[in-house]
């Protein structure tokens, strides 16, 4: 753990939209989860997951943040969940990334660089209408993955300092009160429902690449949540607290992600759709997953009703957060 990790960026990958995604709601390769993980299809826990969402057919509703254009010059963007209503929320000559939604819509926080690139990054907060920015973090060393905590009183995000690994943060929403979380060296947090954990993406650098751990918000008790051979990032919580949705290499092609779900204590993994996907997000009623794969896609959580939004913004469309 002692060398430098570098500020990754989740790869982005340009795909076509799959519309037969429907048909892979549970299949996958077995045996790289943890122990009893991966739930046949037509078992008795497959149905009783897949009933669990099966009533929800009504398209949602709200507003999608995402990041767009080429590197270093990505900027913020918003947009209806049925790809109208597009606006550009920054520009400038740095690259603005990372957005998420506070919980009550009002406010976005997400990643700045400046001329610096990766080793300029800081954790800015503006108004949902792209007003009002400012920086939050302003510390040497990198800031990025910001993660609101479900009563808008706190952001975790992940910070390098020094030349150790990036490890998982806590503060203010004025930027006060910067605190590390754990030692674990970790990105991209995510908070349960009720606040009381942080699930974040872990390197080991060992063969197992990348992981999902968890850790109570008050630092104790880390754990690994969703650990294989495969490269596991990008968890997010159900709104119900139940469930949760992430990025993993199992059965994708080389280079790529594919969306899973799992109970929230690691168990009864599941392949969501067989589409390239990476950063899932729930939408507000739990009852679909927003992914991006280049652009910007929606599916039940059952796995059916696959679709793209259309979004006509510059670039791949990245790293999507819907409004609470």
């Amino acid at each position: 753990m002692g060398r430098k990790m570098p500020l990754l960026r989740p790869r982005l990958v340009t795909v076509a939209v799959c519309a037969s995604a429907a048909a892979a709601l549970v299949v996958g390769p077995s045996g790289q989860g943890r122990p009893g993980g991966l739930a046949p299809l037509g078992s008795a826990a497959s149905n009783a997951f897949l009933r669990e969402g099966a009533h929800a057919r009504t398209s949602p509703t709200g507003r999608i943040a995402f990041s767009a254009g080429a590197h270093p010059h990505e900027n913020i963007y918003v947009v209806n969940a049925d790809g109208s209503g597009l606006k550009r929320l920054t520009s400038d000559r740095g690259a603005d990334l990372d957005p998420s939604w506070s919980p009550d819509g009002r406010r976005i926080a997400y990643r700045h660089e400046s001329g610096g690139g990766d080793a300029s990054a800081e954790i800015y907060v503006m108004n949902a209408d792209g007003s009002q920015k400012r920086n939050l973090t302003r510390r040497p060393g990198q800031d990025y993955s910001p993660a609101w905590s479900p009563d808008g009183k706190r952001i975790a995000y992940a910070a390098l300092r020094g030349d150790g690994p990036p490890r998982i943060w806590v503060m203010r929403t004025d930027g006060s009160g910067q605190r590390r979380v754990s030692r674990l060296a970790g990105e991209y947090p995510a908070w349960s429902p009720d606040g009381r954990r942080i699930a974040f993406d872990r390197n080991t650098f060992g063969p197992r690449a990348w992981d999902i751990w968890v850790v109570n918000a008050d630092g104790s008790h880390p754990r690994p949540l969703i650990a294989s051979r495969a490269d596991e990032q990008g968890a997010a919580w159900s709104p119900d607290g139940k469930t949760i949705a992430y990025g993993s290499s199992r059965g994708a092609r080389a280079g790529y992600k594919r969306i899973w779900l799992a109970k929230t204590d690691g168990s009864d993994q599941r392949l969501l759709t067989r589409k390239d996907g990476e950063r899932p997000t729930w939408t507000k009623p739990g009852t679909h997953v927003l992914f991006t794969a280049a652009g910007i896609f929606l599916v039940r959580r059952d796995g059916s009703g696959l679709r793209a939004i259309p979004v006509q913004a510059p670039g791949e469309a990245a790293l999507a957060d819907w409004t609470r």
